[in-house]
């Protein structure tokens, strides 16, 4: 028996995605714990901006350990591939001087965004249009690249290797444009076959040239659990956050895949008995893009907008501007229960632009409190908060918990006590963008 086997830590967004994940999978992989970093689910959709001194890095496929240069990185079964934002990023990291290839692996399992999905994701959303039922998609072509894959059509990573690729690639391409021709027929959705060809261009040259790459397409699930089984330890990235996971999310306005740890199993092909730490990331407020109802938003537009503007809560992925809202704690105990999170890392705390913070503490749906979370949150009428004093810009790169303002401390003991029951705690409280704009809540 090999009692010297690695583990696998995960690190998860609790919120509507959008909580700075990177900064905290970055600081995670700093401390040399891990021997890579792995993505389990989601695809360009997910938006990971890392900062590190005077670098910038906005990632959309490879993990946020790219800037860590003894980091490998896998790219699991789990995700759906765009291979012309893959050959971007990688493009990008090379000219900032991070050559990521030598240590990238792909699953030759992961699914292959066609050029054509997102062409098939405009033509859905505009007929979700017609009953007002817009989802608010980044328009990457996630959502009907995870549908060709569970109705088992879809191309896979390793198809790029074979003999047949391209009569496979046709054959995707008429049934797709059947599909386009039903939207425009039916619902009088427009498209242009010049675009569409130029899109398929750009898809064909980007294959190409992962082809010529020295990125390994493999096994991945045999080779993380090579590296399990010589005791090295594996950081899983979530993308997107718990909220919006398909199946407990508010649907239909989530995302295409399951964002919660347990698909790490099923995202990387390991067995759940190498699981340890799940850690959780918050904002000290709550965020919110796309279609569906935001019950702990803020209602002072002038207020949300100073949030927007101090937090910079523009999409990483698309740019849209997001809501804003106070700390959700009918959500976050929503949110923890269905992740099994146990450590929590609080960003964005140097933020806060009111003298006294909300936090909602329930929901309600007419005169009832609802115990259980909703199934549909456009059911919830109203919310019930609680009020603590604010600290205004006090905290702004605060790197020692000795030097936190006291209306900052009384708020995290306040999200401690909260959450009490649960069996979490905080770890790492954020104070700015950069990693290390952050200090130690838990000594």
């Amino acid at each position: 028996m090999n009692n010297n086997k690695g583990f696998i830590d995960a690190l998860v967004g609790l919120q509507w995605g959008d909580e700075g994940k990177g900064k905290n999978i970055d600081e995670l992989l700093s401390h040399g714990t891990y021997h890579g970093v792995a993505r389990f689910q989601g695809g360009a959709n997910a938006g990971h901006t890392l900062k590190h001194d005077d670098i910038s890095f906005i990632g959309h496929i490879i993990p946020s350990g790219c800037l860590q240069k003894d980091i490998e990185l896998y790219v699991g079964n789990g995700v759906v591939v765009d291979v012309v934002s893959l050959i971007k990023e990688i493009t990008e990291l090379k000219n900032i001087g991070f050559d990521v290839t030598p240590r990238l692996f792909i699953s030759n399992r992961a699914k292959l965004v066609s050029y054509m999905h997102p062409f098939l994701d405009q033509a859905e959303e505009h007929y979700r249009s017609k009953g007002n039922a817009k989802i608010g998609t980044t328009a990457k072509g996630i959502g009907p690249a995870y549908a060709d894959a569970k109705a088992r059509r879809i191309l896979l990573i390793g198809d790029i290797l074979s003999i047949d690729f391209m009569e496979k690639e046709q054959n995707l391409k008429e049934f797709h444009m059947n599909l386009l021709d039903m939207y425009k027929k039916n619902y009088g959705f427009e498209y242009s076959l010049e675009k569409i060809e130029e899109a398929r261009k750009r898809w064909l040259d980007s294959i190409n040239e992962l082809k010529k790459l020295e990125i390994k397409i493999c096994d991945l699930s045999y080779l993380i659990n090579q590296r399990l089984n010589a005791g090295k330890n594996i950081l899983a990235e979530g993308a997107q956050g718990i909220m919006l996971d398909v199946d407990f999310g508010d649907y239909p306005n989530v995302t295409s895949s399951n964002t919660l740890p347990a698909n790490i199993c099923l995202g990387l092909g390991v067995s759940h008995t190498y699981l340890r730490n799940i850690y959780g990331v918050i904002k000290a407020y709550t965020t919110k893009v796309g279609g569906g109802d935001f019950p702990a938003r803020i209602t002072d537009e002038n207020l949300e907008k100073l949030f927007q503007k101090a937090g910079n809560e523009f999409g990483a992925t698309t740019g849209r501007p997001r809501m804003c809202g106070w700390l959700d704690l009918f959500a976050l105990r929503y949110a923890i229960q269905l992740s099994g999170v146990n450590k929590i890392f609080i960003n964005k705390a140097d933020i806060c632009l009111s003298e006294r913070v909300k936090v909602v503490t329930e929901y309600k749906k007419g005169e009832e409190t609802l115990q259980e979370f909703p199934l549909y949150l456009n059911q919830v009428t109203s919310v019930i908060t609680e009020e603590i004093p604010g600290w205004g810009n006090a905290n702004f790169g605060v790197k020692e918990k000795k030097d936190v303002s006291k209306e900052l401390a009384s708020y995290l003991k306040y999200i401690e006590n909260k959450l009490e029951d649960l069996d979490v705690s905080i770890v790492s409280v954020g104070t700015g963008p950069n990693r290390e704009y952050s200090f130690n809540w838990k000594d």
